[in-house]
């Protein structure tokens, strides 16, 4: 199961200490085999906040983050924007769920949380984290490692 964190909630979810409400995507990225992913604008965004573009870092050398390449997010991201269905202005989120087949994502965005849930945008829809009573969307079987690689 692979997550997105949106930058409006990467210096939270990346702080030292770790904020409660987010201690358990860091635990499970660290410890039980979870998966991050980004590209496009949203890895430009998160790599602008310092101590996200510090994680990234060791989460990718650590295996625990994957980049999918930009080219691919901002061509899926023309096609997300013709739809004309995305209410948020993070059309760039919905093109690396699509790309990445991530189903889980941080953010405090309510646009982003309807769009990430709309079945004509993201399909299966998605699930939005946001505190530690969500611990339990990180536990999903599905891998976006090989939705990903089915799609190539």
């Amino acid at each position: 199961m692979c997550v997105i964190i949106d930058a409006n909630r990467a210096s939270v979810v990346f702080r030292e200490p770790p904020d409660p409400d987010f201690a358990p995507i860091l635990d499970w990225l660290l410890q039980e085999g979870g998966e991050l992913v980004f590209g496009g604008r949203l890895a430009a965004e998160l790599e602008g906040v310092g101590k996200a573009k510090r994680f990234l870092r060791a989460l990718v050398v650590a295996g625990r983050a994957r980049r999918v390449p930009d080219a691919e997010v901002e061509a899926e991201e023309e096609v997300v924007q013709r739809t004309g269905y995305c209410r948020s202005d993070d059309p760039h989120v919905i093109a690396l769920a699509r790309r990445s087949g991530a189903r889980t994502l941080c953010t405090e965005d309510r646009d982003l949380f309807r769009d990430f849930r709309d079945l004509r945008l993201v399909k299966p829809k998605g699930s939005i984290y946001r505190n530690r009573t969500h611990a339990h969307l990180l536990r999903h079987t599905n891998s976006c490692g090989r939705l990903s690689r089915r799609r190539r």
